[in-house]
């Protein structure tokens, strides 16, 4: 042990012999180890064998000087993370390490055991990722994975290695419950000094008793995300379940699935699919998938909150302790019969139908159990149980919806007086799109959908709040709200159009710059402005008060009166004569005809030099009957669309649901510049705060934070988190099927949202038909990885 120390310090081992030496030098510790015996000599100094940043070294310890760790526990990760946050580490094995930790300690040798090193792991804010219950589970949106690793579990453990049917189902069990944490970015910090985890690391474990979580980064988004991402996770979940052996295995397995699968994440997984991968028969793998997940046991999960349901909560230790001692299907019917309950069916018939269904609510449903109920039964279990509640139906009530015209109307009614006075409307123009108007978060587990009788009491509560009348019944004392809209914005559109020329014209003549906004988009901006106040719902606005909008939003020379008549402003025909701009023609300098669209009965030539141009003509054919439509869509199955196949070099991945008919370069973009305008105020009319994040939006407002590369187009405000809206425009009409393409960012950012309802699509079809056109809200465009 000496003599090794020493041969290290002199830089006696070639780097092609390290890993020999490092076998003996840890042969040689469990020497000591077992025999109790120091090596050196009282005062001697000792040289230790140590590896530091994966290099081999040597360490001269001291009590003063930082400590030696000593690995006492089998974690080659976290041994890997302290070699490089530049901790020495004593080449040595695990079985040896506590022994060794104690007797290195008695010799005054300042010891840390990689047992109290502690792994943070942060996310791109600096904040530390912590498991919690709420975290999405591993096996959410793909349970055939507990099968899976089932299979794994009795097919790969080894010959001489067979678990008990109890092991089996307390390793599923913990399965089950293991959460899982996506993070673009990550920060690790081990033993409180940052280090850069080895580039073919991409999940650490968070351990904990109830829900361990994995932590996963630098997920494949541009491709086969999920596969990607539970082949990332496979080392962190077998140690999770502490049966790092099955790594490998598990692996491979997953490798081999993608491969015979072509890449699909699956929703379940043929007995055949799943022989080939494990190289076995399906014959065998229908044998072990009744015996391994047990039609027993499935049955016993999807019974248990049931019974608690059924017995009361205060029980649920008792009823599962009872499940649990079953092991056929006769002493369960025995332990049903023995609960003080009555069973909605008899015990024969209660268990076929818990055998059929596929999650606990679905059995709920099909014994009509109370929902309050269940989910207390659900929720006194505990992991891996969790409440059934479905946010999407309590996200906008059925009631809001039914009655949304006459609470606008009492809103209305409640703020036009203040805005005829010229008063601030801010608070009616953020109450308007009705987004704090939300259920009590309390009805989740208690109620399906919203009640009616309690919706009804929480709108008339908010209403009374702004100071409005909650009668619902009556109806409006205002012009209907969609024709003043509409009054509204032809006036101001003609008072733009009248300023277009009267801004630069006074300007020119007294020699003072045009604000910029009239340079590029003002009839979008003001349209934005007029409508984002909420006064255009309220009355009928005057030209002075239009004027004061306009100013404010595209800006008003210095010293030029606020007026619109030429005459008061001083501008003779001469002024208004406007300097060539060859910039609009459709005839090119050489001759050459230059390309356009049309959009409505106008004729404009595309190109980015002509986008302000475009948007704001855009933004002129925006009509009331556009912003009123909902955007719903009745979505149904097609048949898949035939794509080519995909070779190993292929970079870029086609989704495809609107082709359009051959046009340049520069039509389509200018289409989707009309479409991004179209749903710009699509989705000003709906929500108070929203940001364009595209890349016309870092032309047109020069924004340097937008940019295509987001993958979407539009961030929106919503109840407290951000939806993210992609744009699709097309020229041509809505049919029953349509077909689009998503780009790669585009792509990237729905599979990384795949699993909330955060990323959105707007269809605009017919984008340049003002009388045709429409807007189709889609959903997420992909699901469990799938597009």
């Amino acid at each position: 042990m000496r003599d090794l120390g020493t041969i290290v310090a002199a830089g006696g081992v070639p780097d092609h012999l390290s890993v020999s030496f490092k076998k003996h030098y840890g042969r040689a510790w469990s020497h000591v180890a077992e025999s109790g015996r120091w090596p050196w000599s009282a005062g001697e100094p000792v040289q230790l064998a140590v590896v530091r940043e994966q290099t081999l070294t040597t360490l001269t310890p001291s009590s003063e000087e930082e400590p030696v760790y000593v690995c006492d526990e089998s974690d080659p990760l976290k041994e890997t993370l302290v070699e490089l946050a530049g901790h020495p580490v004593l080449i040595a094995g695990s079985d040896d390490g506590a022994r060794l930790a104690k007797k290195m300690e008695s010799d005054a040798v300042n010891v840390a055991r990689l047992s109290d090193a502690r792994v943070q792991v942060n996310n791109r804010d600096k904040e530390p990722i912590k498991p919690a219950d709420d975290l999405a589970r591993v096996t959410e949106g793909r349970e055939w994975l507990i099968l899976v690793v089932a299979l794994v579990i009795e097919l790969k453990s080894g010959a001489f290695l067979h678990r008990s049917e109890r092991t089996v189902r307390s390793l599923l069990d913990r399965l089950c419950a293991i959460r899982i944490v996506r993070a673009e970015e990550i920060e690790i910090l081990i033993a409180g000094e940052r280090v850069e985890p080895p580039p073919t690391t991409r999940s650490l474990p968070l351990p904990h008793p109830a829900h361990p979580t994995v932590v996963v980064w630098n997920g494949d988004r541009d491709s086969d995300g999920d596969w990607d991402e539970l082949q990332a996770a496979t080392s962190t979940v077998t140690r999770l379940l502490h049966q790092p052996s099955l790594q490998d295995a598990l692996e491979l397995v997953l490798v081999k699935m993608q491969r015979h699968l072509s890449g699909e994440m699956p929703d379940h997984i043929d007995d055949r699919t799943l022989a080939l991968s494990l190289d076995t028969t399906a014959s065998r793998i229908s044998e072990l998938r009744r015996s391994l997940t047990n039609d027993l046991h499935h049955t016993v999960r999807q019974l248990r909150p049931v019974l608690v349901c059924l017995v009361g909560t205060d029980r649920a230790s008792a009823v599962s302790e009872a499940l649990n001692e079953a092991i056929s299907e006769e002493e369960l019917i025995a332990v049903l019969g023995r609960l003080p309950c009555i069973l909605p069916l008899p015990a024969a018939e209660l268990l076929a139908v818990a055998r059929t269904s596929t999650t606990p609510a679905e059995l709920r449903e099909a014994l009509a159990l109370d929902y309050q109920a269940f989910n207390e039964a659900l929720a006194a279990l505990g992991a891996p149980y969790k409440p059934v509640c479905d946010p999407d139906l309590h996200d906008r009530s059925e009631f809001v919806r039914a009655h949304a015209d006459a609470i606008l109307d009492r809103l209305r009614e409640r703020y036009a007086p203040q805005a005829a006075g010229g008063g601030d409307v801010a608070a009616y123009a953020a109450a308007r799109h009705m987004d704090d108007l939300t259920p009590d978060p309390d009805w989740l587990p208690r109620f399906a959908s919203p009640p009616e009788g309690q919706m009804r009491a929480r709108v008339a509560h908010w209403l009374r709040s702004h100071g409005a009348e909650d009668d619902l019944e009556r109806a409006g004392d205002l012009q209907p709200v969609d024709e003043l809209r509409s009054l509204n914005t032809a006036a101001l559109d003609r008072l733009v159009s009248v300023l277009t020329k009267l801004v630069p014209a006074w300007c020119r003549r007294h020699r003072v710059p045009v604000p910029p906004g009239w340079n590029s988009t003002p009839m979008m901006e003001a349209r934005t402005a007029v409508h984002g106040s909420g006064l255009a719902d309220l009355l009928l606005l005057s030209e002075k008060r239009l004027l004061s909008e306009v100013g404010r939003s595209v800006g008003w020379p210095a010293g030029m009166p606020h007026s619109a008549d030429r005459g008061f402003l001083g501008l003779t025909a001469h002024d208004l004569a406007q300097p060539p701009v060859p910039s609009l023609r459709i005839v090119g300098s050489r001759g050459s005809v230059q390309p356009t669209i049309k959009i409505g009965e106008e004729e404009i030539v595309v190109g980015r030099d002509h986008f302000a141009a475009i948007a704001d003509l855009a933004a002129h054919t925006v009509d009331e009957t556009f912003l009123g439509q909902s955007g719903k869509v009745r979505l149904d199955i097609t048949a898949p669309v035939q794509q080519p196949r995909r070779t190993p070099d292929a970079q870029t991945t086609r989704v495809v649901v609107s082709r359009r008919a051959q046009l340049s370069e520069e039509q389509k973009a200018a289409i989707g510049l009309v479409g991004e305008v179209s749903a710009r105020a699509w989705l000003e009319r709906r929500h108070a705060e929203d940001h364009w994040v595209s890349g016309y939006a870092a032309v047109l407002l020069e924004d340097p934070a937008a940019s295509d590369g987001h993958g979407y187009d539009f961030e929106v405000a919503y109840r407290g988190t951000t939806r993210l809206y992609e744009v699709k425009a097309t020229s041509e009409s809505d049919t029953e099927q349509m077909e689009f393409e998503l780009g790669v960012s585009e792509e990237r950012a729905a599979r990384y949202y795949a699993r909330s309802t955060r990323y959105r699509i707007l269809l605009i079809t017919s984008a340049l038909d003002p009388e045709r056109r429409r807007v189709l809200e889609l959903p997420k465009p992909t699901r469990s990885g799938r597009t």
